[in-house]
């Protein structure tokens, strides 16, 4: 039986999937705006990249909380999003290093991750949208 309205290993298991298989995606791409794939239309095709992004990664948070849009549904877009950046790190084996007006970098400490994170913890401690026991329970969730 399904935790009511919280983050679950499905959820979870949902998002951290699509976050890899998409920094997979993106590893393969030039995205610098001085002669990657945005350099075409530097300014515009970056705030064009974050909306295809973010309707990208709302389709899977959707699937993952089952509801349209809730907090549970903003909770898993945040994981989703920090855990790509993650992923995408690790692929390329470098720090994460700044070019972008929306991906600020200090002393390789990527800002919007730090923000992704404290979201996460107060929009979960807000809400009680996570359970102590959810990486260990033996629920069927």
């Amino acid at each position: 039986m399904e935790t009511e309205y919280g983050v679950n290993k499905r959820g979870i298991i949902i998002m951290t999937t699509f976050s890899l298989f998409y920094a997979m995606l993106e590893t393969g791409m030039d995205w610098d705006p001085n002669q990657g794939l945005l350099s075409i239309f530097s300014l515009t095709s970056q705030y064009f990249y974050r909306f295809l992004y973010t309707s990208i990664f709302l389709y899977p948070s959707y699937m993952a909380s089952r509801k349209l849009f809730s907090a549970l549904t903003i909770w898993y877009f945040i994981y989703g999003s920090l855990t790509e950046d993650l992923f995408y790190w690790l692929i390329m084996l470098e720090p994460p290093y700044s070019w972008s007006w929306f991906y600020p970098v200090y002393y390789y400490i990527p800002i919007p991750d730090v923000i992704e994170l404290l979201l996460l913890v107060v929009i979960a401690k807000k809400k009680k949208l996570v359970r102590v026991n959810l990486l260990f329970s033996r629920s069927n969730t």
